[in-house]
This record gives structure tokens, C-alpha cells and sequence, in this order.
């Protein structure tokens, strides 16, 4: 059953029992059926040279339907009511992945170099079908169906069917890329590292509704660079740059208008300092700050009923990073992090983004904090604390997700060499929270307090 969560009113979620269905269940369904095949063969050539191949076949048949809060919340002659939207939609989809890897080192007096070069072959073929929701009960063509927030649940008829914004697409994505860096050991306490990336995007696009047909061709090249210092044996200082491409494929090639700015590639450009430190065996510490750009993005609508996406020339994301893991002692173990992050919009993508908008389901503070500690050889628990702060669930920023910490819970039995059982609980106060968005009136709750046992065997 697809469910997609609760609608938003006067810029928050609805306070509304977690399992309310907006929309209709018996609707609202979904399948998935994925047959694939994967295969690595790795070969170790002697001295330090490793030659690695893997192959990745799969076809996938994707099914997707659903009547959901299509509106936020509103007030009509006092009554707090919402609309309901719906639609179905069926992708089938190829895709043929090869990618072949050659690391090897080089030895040149004083200098080491430890080289990585591959090739990477790739073709997806999708086929995308959609249909919208009409509620014929309040006429052939309707496709919103008003209902009061106290019952926001749908009974009546429903007809799927196409509109004119409806996809019907055939879309062939192919890559071919090449890669080389070397990663070079000047001495003990420096290192550089160097390499470059050539790809070549192809997508082929036909539209069976207006008959339109688009190919388009990227060749960029994205380069790498960094540099490592050591200090000591226990601390690593380093900077790095990297520029990066992501081609229009999939599910992308039939939430876009058909124009060649939206079949351009996503790019990404990172910069980032950082530092590692071993404060003792066993026990590592990290920090990082990082500024990454991203141009060409595909910004989702702020309402769930409208199909389409709109391309954002710019995004900006700073951050700072820490971490800590490992054993602070025999039988304590930690894992833990903190990130600040400012993710914004750096130009205007439509009425309701503007530049200077934060990102969606970017926390501006997220923290957690996970120990173990083994009480007996063979038996430990685990308790660990989750923070995330507000989000907003789109562009618009219209609506956000308050704050949340949730208390997570385990339990580790090694029954014996061959027997290992574990119990995880998962929000252990029952916390009531929203976990994610897909737009301002798909908004998803938390999860409820609940276990999981698992049972490992080896043989």
C-alpha cells in the first residue's frame, strides 16, 4: 500500500494519529518485481596490481498508484478541509552496467605512485506511462476531490486516465567514461593526488503524446585533486577539489519538459579541508568543512498532485562534519557525528523558490551517538541517541518539520560460533515525529517504538 503521509496546515504537519490515510488504501497500490544479475571477477596480479570487473543486468516493472492529500489544509465555512488528488503510473526499465578497474604501483627512487584507471559502459532504456486520477462523481473531468480533515479518507469512484501533461516516454540513456589518477607518495609526511575523469552522456527521448523527439550528447571532463599531510604517523591533514557529473536518466527523463537544458548533466563542485586523527588504537576522530555547488538540479514541486519538476541553475551547501568511532575501551564502543549545515537555493527557480531558500529536508544541526558495551564475552548492549533539527519539506519553505531526538535501543547475544541473535528496538520512548517529506502536503511520520529480531547463522 502506498501511503504518502499526512498534508501540512498553516505551515506545519497536521496534528493528526500517525495511521490516518489520507486518501484512499484500497487504491493505493504499488508493486515491484526486479529480476538482476551481478557478477565481479577480481584477479590479483602480483606486486600490488589488482585488475577488478563487474558486470550488473537488471529489468525492472515498476508499478505506482495512489489517492493522496493533494492540497494543504484549509477552512471552509469553519471546517478545516483539504483536497484529495491522485494518479498511477508504470515504468519499465533495462539497464546494462560494466566497469573494469587497474590499480598498480609504481616505484621511482624516493617517489611511489599508486595509479587507478578504469572504463565504465553503461546503457538504461526506460519506458514511462502515467495516468491521472478523475473523480467522476462530481464530474467526468474533476481531478481534485474535497474532503473535511476529520475524515480525510476517500469512498467514491475513481477513473484513471490520461491528461495532456501525462508522460508516455521512451528515453535510451548511454555512458561511456574513462578515469585515471595517480596518488602520489612524496615522503612520509606528504601525499598528492591527481586525476581526471572523461564521459560521454548520450539520451535519446521520444515523447508518444505530442510525437516530439530529443537527442542529446554531453562529453565533460571532470578533474580531481588533493593533497595529504602527516604531521605524525596518527594525523592526516588534507584539501581536496573535485568536479563531478550525474546524467539525466530514469525517472528524471518524465518529470521534465523535453528541452535540452534539462537533458544537460547535473554538476557538482566540492571543495573540502579536513583532518583525521587516531587518539588512540582502535579509536579514530574526523572533522571536514566543505562548500558544494551544484548547477542543473532538479528541484521537486512544493505540492504532491503536480507531476512536474523545474531545473534550478544554482545550489550551495556549507558544512562542517565531525565524527568519532571505535573503542574507548575493551568493551566500549562508539560511533558518533555532528553537521552543521547551510544549504540554499543561489538563484530563483519559480514563484514559490526563490534564491536564498533553503534546500528541502537540509537540517541546519543533526547529531547522533551510538555505544555498545559488551557486558560478557559474547553479550552487549546497545543504546544510542538520533537529533535532527527543523526541516522545511520543500523549496517554498512554507511548511516545516519541527526538531526531533529519538532513543534507539540494542541487544547482542553471541549464542555460539556458528549462532548469533540480536534485538533492536527502534524509537524506544515512542517518540511521535515527521522523518521526511516529499512536498509540503506529503509529509511522512516517524516511525513507532518497534523491534526487530534477527537471527545470523554461519556455516
Amino acid at each position: 500500500t502506498a501511503d504518502r503521509g499526512v498534508t501540512s496546515w498553516n505551515g506545519r504537519p497536521v496534528d493528526v494519529d500517525p495511521s490516518t490515510f489520507f486518501g484512499s488504501s484500497s487504491i493505493s497500490h504499488t508493486y515491484a518485481r526486479v529480476d538482476a544479475l551481478s557478477a565481479l571477477v577480481e584477479h590479483d596480479l602480483g606486486q600490488g596490481a589488482l585488475l577488478r570487473n563487474r558486470t550488473r543486468l537488471a529489468d525492472y516493472d515498476k508499478f505506482y498508484q495512489n489517492v493522496f492529500a493533494g492540497s494543504v489544509v484549509r477552512v471552509e465555512s469553519g471546517v478545516p478541509t483539504l483536497n484529495l488528488s491522485g494518479y498511477n503510473n508504470r515504468t519499465r526499465r533495462q539497464n546494462v552496467f560494466n566497469q573494469t578497474d587497474l590499480s598498480f604501483n609504481i616505484a621511482q627512487g624516493a617517489l611511489r605512485h599508486r595509479i587507478a584507471t578504469g572504463l565504465e559502459l553503461g546503457r538504461q532504456v526506460t519506458d514511462n506511462y502515467r495516468n491521472t486520477a478523475y473523480f467522476t462523481d462530481l464530474g467526468a473531468n474533476t481531478t481534485a476531490f474535497p474532503v473535511r480533515l476529520a475524515d480525510p479518507s476517500f469512498h467514491g469512484n475513481v477513473v484513471f486516465r490520461q491528461k495532456d501533461s501525462d508522460a508516455d516516454n521512451h528515453g535510451v540513456a548511454t555512458v561511456a567514461s574513462a578515469y585515471f589518477q595517480d596518488q602520489l607518495e612524496l615522503s612520509p609526511h606528504w601525499q598528492l593526488i591527481a586525476g581526471l575523469r572523461y564521459d560521454h552522456f548520450k539520451v535519446a527521448f521520444d515523447n508518444h503524446r505530442s510525437g516530439a523527439s530529443l537527442d542529446h550528447t554531453d562529453t565533460p571532463l571532470a578533474p580531481r585533486a588533493g593533497v595529504v599531510y602527516k604531521p605524525q604517523a596518527n594525523v592526516s591533514v588534507y584539501g581536496s577539489y573535485s568536479v563531478a557529473y550525474l546524467p539525466r536518466a530514469g525517472d528524471q527523463l518524465s518529470s521534465l519538459s523535453a528541452t535540452n537544458a534539462s537533458f544537460d548533466p547535473e554538476q557538482f563542485r566540492n571543495l573540502e579541508l579536513g583532518a583525521k586523527w587516531e587518539v588512540q588504537p582502535g579509536l579514530q576522530a574526523a572533522a571536514a568543512v566543505y562548500r558544494l555547488d551544484r548547477s542543473n538540479v532538479i528541484v521537486p514541486a512544493a505540492l504532491g498532485s503536480d507531476p512536474t519538476s523545474v531545473l534550478a541553475d544554482g545550489q550551495r551547501t556549507k558544512g562542517v562534519e565531525l565524527g568519532l568511532s571505535g573503542r574507548i575501551t575493551p568493551a566500549w564502543s562508539i560511533m558518533g557525528g555532528y553537521a552543521w549545515q547551510d544549504a540554499r537555493l543561489t538563484a530563483d527557480v519559480s514563484a514559490s523558490a526563490r534564491a536564498g531558500a533553503t534546500l528541502a529536508q537540509v537540517p541546519r544541526h543533526a547529531a547522533s551517538l551510538w555505544n555498545r558495551y559488551d557486558f560478557a564475552p559474547g553479550f552487549g548492549a546497545g543504546l544510542g541517541i538520533v537529533y535532527r533539527g527543523a526541516i522545511f519539506s520543500s523549496t517554498s519553505n512554507a511548511v516545516t518539520l519541527p526538531s526531533f531526538t529519538r532513543v534507539d535501543g540494542a541487544l547482542y547475544w553471541n549464542i555460539n560460533s556458528r549462532y548469533r541473535a540480536q534485538l533492536n528496538v527502534e524509537n524506544l520512548f515512542d517518540k511521535r515525529y515527521f522523518a521526511s517529506a516529499n512536498s509540503d502536503t506529503n509529509i511522512t511520520p516517524g516511525a513507532p517504538r518497534n523491534l526487530r529480531v534477527t537471527l545470523n547463522a554461519a556455516f
